[in-house]
């Protein structure tokens, strides 16, 4: 007999990769990012914190969040120009023979919008929403054996509205990761 074993909600078990959609900040964005890697998409909430120590031996008291952030990354596999945009500056052009992306010297990069939507086994589907982020400035691309490969870096920013453009509450500015319900 099996010892120790929590309770366990099958509906509550996630696996899986899901749709990463990007565009420009201000709407719903409603384009996807194309072929992943294995990795998927992944993203890092991170908060700094003050502690307040008191007494002798100092011990704390209370802690304050200082600084808060997040961050969305993914892998693309397909060669998409407005992708990079996106991630980096610069300006995308074609014509019917040719797709180019032109680098250097644009000192405002694009906001954009990021929205990442996953099917869960039980029907549920988790919802990211990024109201406004920007790219993070960096991309490798190696032309080596495997497929090629182009890790796209997204700081959110704080946004004010949705996309609907409701007013969001000053602890809900950065993203919103919601649950629908089958």
């Amino acid at each position: 007999m099996a010892l120790n074993i929590p309770s366990v909600s099958r509906d509550d078990i996630s696996f899986g990769p899901a749709v990463m959609y990007l565009g420009a900040a201000g709407a719903t964005p409603t384009v996807d990012v194309g072929a992943i890697s294995e990795d998927g998409v992944s993203i890092e909430i991170a908060t700094e914190q003050r502690g307040i120590m008191q007494g002798n031996p100092r011990i704390i008291e209370m802690s304050f969040n200082q600084q808060q952030s997040a961050t969305v990354k993914v892998t693309s596999i397909q060669w998409n120009y407005a992708n990079l945009q996106y991630v980096l500056g610069g300006a995308v052009s074609t014509t019917a023979t040719w797709e180019k992306f032109d680098f250097g010297g644009d000192p405002c990069p694009s906001e954009v919008a990021i929205k990442i939507v996953h099917q869960m086994c039980s029907g549920d589907t988790i919802n990211v929403h990024v109201w406004r982020a920007m790219g993070e400035g960096n991309l490798s691309i190696p032309f080596g054996q495997d497929e090629h490969s182009f890790e796209l870096s997204f700081k959110a920013m704080r946004a004010t509205t949705s996309w609907a453009g409701a007013t969001l509450s000053a602890d809900a500015q950065l993203l919103q990761i919601y649950r629908q319900l089958a």
